[in-house]
């Protein structure tokens, strides 16, 4: 279910896709990642390992201490730095792979890429090693475009960041098409035309707005849209010689279409 603050636009691209913090339900998502590494490893062993090479203390204080007591204080204390659980994070991985225990590696990695998606956390597992997927100026990108925006425009904006951010019922799809959308819109305003192939060519030839090259890149944008096999504005695709747009071409396009409206925006001005 969409709530008020989703269906009417309030929602906040850095709440939308979320990095350099760790707000609460990605914390719980994490420790239960944790929580169910208990039924795969050897308790004992990996608090000795946590205490001695992670927290660096004194490896005679690991006994009394529980895989709770341990882990679970430190990924949820609001203290310590979103960045230094993703620490912890690598460290298990690291030493699953360390003690060729690729089994519980691969599943623990899984299930966190799992929840991150779910969550739209900005970082997966990759090679064994936290990644940034999303980078703070796409997110700048976004806001910007959004922020400076105003009717048609804004209204296909916030609808492809909801329906990118919908954590129930991903829209990857009308999340690509809204995005496009609002590129379409601000073009045929500047351009005074009715068609965004068009509208691109006025803004290339008339206003000067447009480099040439530019031009054609984004018309082949548009193109991939409204071409049949992507399915955007097509039928959906099965899984047999077929193609659904996945939550990383939604994230691209919206990325994209924001840094060319503000880049038109700064040139029209």
């Amino acid at each position: 279910m969409n709530l008020f603050s989703e269906r009417y636009g309030y929602i906040k691209p850095s709440e939308a896709i979320i990095v350099e913090c760790m707000p609460k339900g990605i914390v719980n998502a994490i420790f239960n990642c944790f929580d169910n590494l208990k039924y795969d490893i050897d308790i004992p062993e990996i608090q000795r390992e946590v205490c001695v090479h992670f927290f660096n203390e004194k490896g005679e204080g690991f006994s009394s201490r529980s895989y709770y007591d341990m882990i679970n204080p430190y990924i949820t204390n609001d203290k310590i730095e979103w960045y230094k659980k993703l620490d912890l994070i690598e460290f298990l991985i690291d030493y699953f792979y360390r003690i060729r225990d690729f089994s519980s590696c691969k599943r623990f990695a899984s299930e966190l890429n799992s929840e991150f998606e779910r969550l739209n956390y900005g970082y997966r597992i990759i090679n064994n090693r936290v990644t940034p997927i999303t980078a703070k100026e796409e997110i700048e990108s976004i806001e910007e475009a959004i922020n400076n925006a105003k009717g048609n425009i804004k209204e296909h904006l916030n609808r492809a960041l909801l329906h990118l951010a919908d954590k129930e019922a991903p829209d990857y799809r009308n999340s690509i098409k809204e995005s496009i959308s609002a590129v379409g819109a601000l073009c045929r305003e500047m351009a005074g035309e009715n068609d965004l192939g068009k509208a691109l060519s006025a803004l290339e030839k008339k206003h000067g707005l447009l480099h040439p090259q530019l031009k054609a890149a984004f018309s082949n944008l548009y193109n991939y849209v409204n071409e049949k096999q992507s399915g955007i504005r097509h039928e959906l695709m099965d899984e047999n010689g077929t193609y659904v747009p996945t939550y990383h071409e939604a994230k691209f396009m919206l990325v994209t279409c924001t840094a060319f409206i503000n880049y038109l925006n700064g040139k029209f001005a």
